[in-house]
């Protein structure tokens, strides 16, 4: 057991380089004795696997066997020395009757770039959506990065893609055609009155770069009745190389409290995650004064069995079981907070709403969150040298807030139910966008006139196209604060 944890370890100081700063604040190597051994996760029998594939098996069954939150749930049959295909091996350890959640990448080095906020991508983010009856898929941009390829070229939330290189996208192919590094997207656009969606005539050339993804999408203040209300859209808890990240954080505080706000509207609907250190640093530039002073607690953890027997009692327990709020000169001290949610607000836009809830009137508007009340590991190659590129997310915790609130299997239910609109999806802090309009009249208590004459048709049956894009984001807690030296 020691040395599997030590070889992890390793790994986390290797792998992450440039990440360092991101993930980790302490590295520790720790001898075990309440764990099991190497002996215990070991199985019977020879191999007739290549050298490869054995290794790989190898090093996810002793790594889900010990940091799996549902590891007692790992099907006892299963023998990592007779699994020919890896992934496949990866799949039947989990418990899926709970988890939704757990996943790894083949491709952990290009993952890491997404992961540092420097993704190499086109830089928009897509709902695929359909019409009822109809096997065609078109894109709505939800939202651009600044200075991507896509801002680049002039694309903007709520823009139409009806197809990548002259092909028409499907259940099938729409994600595959998405992901692609270089394309032409034929536009489209949505005629309100018949509720349907053509073609527009145009079209944008695409090609996949690397940029920084910096989190806040979009910042304002508006002066509406009265009050003058800071809104901030929120797209990913990512903190960036060396917290570059944090500093954005710092500068919209900042105009915030030289523009003197009276109410914040912080827009989670396209968040489906990140990091919980950027949470932290969130969540301390909002919350009054005296919490981040006390340093209360933000939100408890608590892992499997052989995990949280060790930390409860070992002397460094306390930065794995809980996390605080902290002191942060960028403090707005707020006491009230609106939320904006739909169903992709999830893992650790969830525990920031529910993270705040003891401390402040806390206010949601929108749709239910997606109910991820777990967060997992980020766990690369274990080796001094890495023999492959896999890494693994599996998930290792349950979280809560300070009051012990974590049953939200269903999500986090908003105080006003809206639908987010995406035809037309109008531009951030339009108040013909319903959802933005609603939080805005909860707070004056007057809705805007713009608002109310926002009757649009919407294409019939049309609906949001699941994919796997959607879920991508996680709950990470650092590795480097794991059982036994992650």
């Amino acid at each position: 057991m020691n040395k599997v944890f030590h070889r992890l370890n390793t790994a986390v100081i290797k792998n992450f380089s440039g990440l360092f700063m991101v993930f980790c604040t302490l590295l520790f190597v720790a001898n075990i004795t309440s764990c099991a051994t190497d002996e215990d996760i070991d199985e019977p029998g020879d191999s007739n696997l290549d050298e490869e594939t054995l290794l790989l098996n190898e090093w996810m069954n002793s790594t889900m066997k010990e940091v799996y939150f549902w590891n007692n749930r790992i099907p006892s049959s299963l023998n990592y020395k007779t699994e020919a295909d890896p992934k496949e091996f990866f799949e039947k350890m989990l418990y899926r009757d709970e988890d939704q959640w757990s996943s790894f990448t083949d491709n952990w080095s290009v993952y890491l770039k997404e992961m540092e906020g420097s993704p190499v991508s086109m830089g928009y983010s897509p709902a695929f959506m359909k019409v009822s009856g109809s096997d065609d898929v078109f894109i709505v941009v939800k939202y651009v990065y600044k200075n991507s390829p896509a801002d680049k070229a002039g694309l903007k939330r709520g823009d139409i893609i009806l197809t990548i290189d002259g092909q028409k996208m499907n259940g099938e192919n729409c994600y595959e055609l998405y992901a692609g590094t270089s394309y032409v997207v034929g536009i489209g656009k949505y005629n309100a009155e018949a509720g349907t969606v053509v073609s527009a005539g145009q079209s944008v050339s695409l090609d996949a770069a690397e940029f920084k993804a910096n989190p806040i999408i979009h910042y304002e203040v508006k002066e509406i009745e009265g009050k003058r209300i800071g809104y901030l859209v929120y797209a990913s808890f990512t903190s960036g190389v060396n917290d570059e990240f944090h500093t954005s954080i710092d500068k919209t505080v900042t105009y915030f409290k030289g523009q003197s706000i009276t109410d914040l509207i912080v827009d989670l609907r396209y968040n489906p995650g990140g990091e919980m250190g950027n949470v932290a640093y969130l969540a301390s530039s909002l919350a009054p004064k005296e919490v981040v002073l006390d340093k209360k607690v933000l939100t408890r953890m608590s892992y499997n069995r052989n995990i949280q027997d060790y930390f409860q009692i070992s002397n460094k327990d306390s930065a794995r079981l809980a996390y605080y709020f902290y002191d942060n000169e960028s403090n707005l001290n707020l006491n009230k907070i609106t939320f904006l949610s739909a169903r992709g607000t999830a893992a650790a836009s969830e525990l920031l709403i529910a993270g705040m809830k003891p401390y402040m009137q806390v206010t949601m508007v929108g749709d239910s969150t997606s109910g991820k009340y777990v967060g997992s590991w980020i766990i690369p190659d274990s080796s001094e040298e890495p023999r492959h590129d896999w890494c693994l997310f599996p998930v290792v915790l349950r979280y809560s807030n300070a009051n012990g609130f974590s049953n939200f299997k269903e999500g986090l239910i908003p105080d006003f139910y809206v639908a987010d609109q995406l035809l037309p999806a109008f531009p951030f802090g339009d108040l013909q966008d319903p959802v933005f309009a609603k939080a805005v009249t909860e707070i004056t208590g007057v809705a805007p006139a713009v608002a109310k004459s926002a009757r649009l048709k919407k294409v019939q049956g049309s609906e949001i196209f699941p994919v796997q894009m959607e879920r991508k984001k996680r709950l990470f807690f650092p590795a480097d604060e794991a059982i036994c030296g992650f």
